[in-house]
């Protein structure tokens, strides 16, 4: 039984003015981060909460689950300390059932301390750190009552390549596939047991597959692995076009048949390999997937972002065009590894590191966090590398030999792809900004550029300085733009990520991901990196609409939908330029100006597009006009998109929308949304200029952050937490500052 722990908790910061208790409840931060990483908080906090666990018998253990505490935590209860754990990205687990009284209670605490820990990877002190770690409890806690006889738990076992579940698919095609099933079950009751092992496949109603061990005697403290294999004869196969998935129940069995525990899970049956004269396969069918990286952070909340937010930054990913994403760089949710599964993207996996190796006591960490790594996440589909390697650091052979083997020893087989910066892996990963995509060598060995678009259009790496930035090109001309940098700025970020995609194709990588997917807060630098293609907010940038369109448009998924698409990459102001971008994955493209048409074309074929899959159209204008500028995007000869940009009016009112993307959480959750306040003219077309002050005010809701925000590039946005069980909440917003914009109300779900 897993009885979820996220409500009812008391915090506080040790050390403070005023250290007193204040009810919270999970995912949770210890502060309310900026947007640019100036204002954190660093030192010790503490969680507490009551813990009445049920009768236990014949051997029944009650365990704490902690998702993932930033990054030191003593587990106390009463003055004594029972766990410690250090590590602030994985799971782990203490073990309360000596520790309740009677009546199976007891007050559980947890000490926290996120501070600068050289032994603790990343290890790099957060003021040189290019991206922030926040703190507190920002996953999930669990109450796991286990039965005498039980299945272990993956990470917590300490077991090589076992603990817990550990599905491999072993063979497979259209015709039929092989899956092993390892289960580790221990006996924690006074008497030996006889014991069975059951998994079962399943496709919606349908089973698909069932298997029984034989019986395996279990004596009193001892656990064993039972390994089943199970033959699917048609399988519906797992890929990035068609992520099918199927529910995996592996139970324990008595001599009677009684379940005496069990463990459910979401499978993809799939095999990959990497090679450079093969590239990535899957299934046996060869892709070249577009991808980008991600920081896990949101902003106002850090780390604490709740399923459902995590989802949609998934979906997010998926729908601008996008069928692999790299896990920068640390471990990220399991819960938006889980809808990477779902919504079928390919995923590197990442322990935490950047640009620092420690001494030995970071170096066991390290060590121990690819153990951890794999233990949990190895069962996800999604996971196709395991990047066993701290990004962007001078490590030497015999620690990434380690690292390397680790990766091999916990997931023995042909089925596990390390990857690192430095070519000592199964796969070398690679930055375009080192200049080697075109001229690296080594036999087969496949390479995949981890990160393009940004750094060699922002820096100089010999002669840069951190510290005073020295060696920063001229902002104007990096791929670095914030949305409110207006369109010249869009327009040339999204131009440098053409130039630099159509340059990884024409390497021999096998796969390329962009920097970066959104905006993020750092560390070293006051002013938060501008590299997404989406901003903080989740909203998109030109950049976003260039990659979208690389998508074929006639790809679908459950979940998501793109299609076919033409935007216009233009603000259409007085002082717009007259050479107008559209990007498109149609065949042909009118524009035209007030309902006149100006020009149906084709894609550019120049030097700079000729390998992408879909170029961008551009249009020369004799002159400003302005009004509605229309594309309209055509397949063969059907007009099947549209996009329209209107010159903005004088500022008239406030249109309020919540990003929840139709997506609402499960009503025992918590959910994390933004919303945004868009200041409009009188047709309701977006005043791209006005930086006007937005007042806000939430009910039903918490409104995480400060209630009166500037609007960027006509749009003022914030963070909105919803607690479980919450069905609605309203918004009210107001420009202070102009008279003639009126406050607008609005409730979610519902109507303005």
């Amino acid at each position: 039984m897993n009885q979820p722990l996220n409500q009812d908790w008391k915090f506080r910061r040790l050390k403070a003015a005023d250290a007193s208790w204040a009810a919270v409840d999970l995912p949770h931060s210890p502060f309310v981060a900026d947007l640019d990483g100036r204002e954190h908080w660093f030192g010790e906090c503490e969680y507490q909460r009551e813990i009445q666990a049920p009768p236990l018998t014949g051997g029944a253990r009650c365990v704490l689950y902690v998702g993932a505490a930033m990054h030191s935590c003593s587990v106390l209860v009463g003055s004594r300390a029972i766990a410690r754990h250090t590590g602030g990205y994985l799971p782990f687990e203490a073990d309360l059932t000596d520790h309740l009284d009677a009546r199976g209670r007891c007050t559980v605490t947890l000490r926290l301390d996120n501070r600068d820990n050289p032994d603790v990877p990343p290890g790099k002190p957060y003021d040189d750190l290019d991206f922030c770690w926040y703190g507190g409890l920002y996953r999930t806690v669990e109450l796991r009552i286990r039965p005498g006889v039980h299945l272990t738990e993956a990470v917590s076992a300490g077991e090589v390549a076992g603990g817990g579940v550990f599905l491999r698919t072993l063979a497979a095609n259209e015709q039929s596939a092989e899956v092993s099933a390892r289960a580790h079950v221990r006996n924690g009751s006074p008497a030996a047991r006889s014991i069975r092992v059951r998994t079962k496949f399943r496709r919606g109603d349908r089973i698909v597959a069932t298997v029984t061990s034989e019986p395996v005697s279990l004596a009193p403290a001892a656990a064993t692995h039972v390994e089943i294999r199970l033959a699917l004869a048609s399988p519906a196969l797992w890929s990035p076009a068609s992520p099918e998935l199927h529910d995996v129940t592996v139970s324990v069995l008595d001599d009677s048949g009684t379940v005496l525990d069990f463990h459910a899970t979401r499978f993809g049956v799939r095999r990959i390999s990497f090679s450079r004269s093969g590239g990535f396969t899957i299934n046996g069918r060869r892709r070249r997937l577009r991808g980008t990286n991600r920081h896990q952070e949101m902003p106002r909340v850090g780390y604490a972002t709740p399923p459902a937010a995590q989802y949609r930054d998934a979906r997010r990913i998926k729908e601008a065009g996008f069928d692999y994403v790299r896990l920068s760089h640390y471990p990220q949710a399991p819960e938006f590894l889980a809808a990477c599964d779902e919504l079928g993207l390919a995923v590197m996996n990442c322990i935490p590191g950047w640009q620092l190796l420690g001494g030995p006591r970071f170096r066991a960490a390290a060590c121990e966090d690819a153990r951890q790594l794999i233990r949990r996440d190895r069962n996800h589909a999604c996971v196709v590398l395991w990047e066993l390697s701290l990004n962007e650091t001078d490590m030497d052979e015999e620690f990434m030999a380690r690292l390397h083997a680790i990766g091999h020893e916990e997931y023995p087989g042909d089925q596990l792809f390390t990857c690192g910066w430095i070519d000592r892996y199964d796969v070398f990963s690679h930055a375009r900004q080192h200049g080697q995509i075109h001229h690296w060598r080594n036999g087969d060995k496949a390479l995949v550029i981890a990160e393009y678009g940004d750094w060699e259009y922002y820096a100089r790496n010999e002669g840069f300085d951190q510290k005073t930035g020295a060696g920063v090109y001229d902002s104007w001309s990096t791929a670095r733009q914030f949305r409110g940098d207006g369109e010249r700025a869009l327009d040339h970020q999204a131009h440098l990520h053409l130039m630099a995609l159509n340059d990884t194709l024409s390497s021999p990588a096998v796969l390329d991901g962009q920097w970066a997917m959104f905006d993020y807060a750092r560390g070293y630098h006051p002013v938060r990196a501008a590299v997404g293609v989406m901003d903080i907010f989740r909203l998109p940038k030109f950049s976003y609409h260039f990659y979208q369109s690389q998508r074929d448009p006639l790809e679908r998924g459950a979940g998501w939908c793109v299609g076919p698409v033409v935007f216009i990459a233009s603000h259409w102001t007085a002082t717009s330029s007259l050479r107008v971008p559209v990007f498109s994955n149609c065949e042909e493209v009118e524009l035209t100006l007030n309902g006149r048409s100006l020009s149906r074309q084709r894609p550019a074929q120049t030097a700079l597009t000729q390998r992408l899959p879909h170029p961008p159209f551009y249009f020369d204008l004799p002159a400003h006009a302005s009004g509605k500028l229309e594309a309209t995007g055509y397949l063969a000869g059907q007009a099947r998109a549209s996009h329209v940009v209107m010159t903005p009016g004088p500022l008239a009112r406030l249109e309020l929308t919540v990003d929840d993307l139709g997506l609402r959480a499960r009503t025992d959750e918590p959910d994390v949304l933004f919303v945004h306040a868009r200041l409009c003219d009188a047709a309701g077309t977006l005043c791209v200029a006005e930086t006007t002050a937005v007042s806000f005010a939430v009910a039903g809701a918490t409104l995480v952050g400060p209630a009166v925000n500037d609007a960027e590039a006509g749009i003022a946005s914030i963070v909105v937490r919803l607690p479980a069980g919450a069905a609605a909440f309203t918004v009210t917003a107001s420009a202070p500052a102009a008279a003639q914009v009126g406050p607008v109300t609005l409730r979610w779900p519902g109507q303005a």
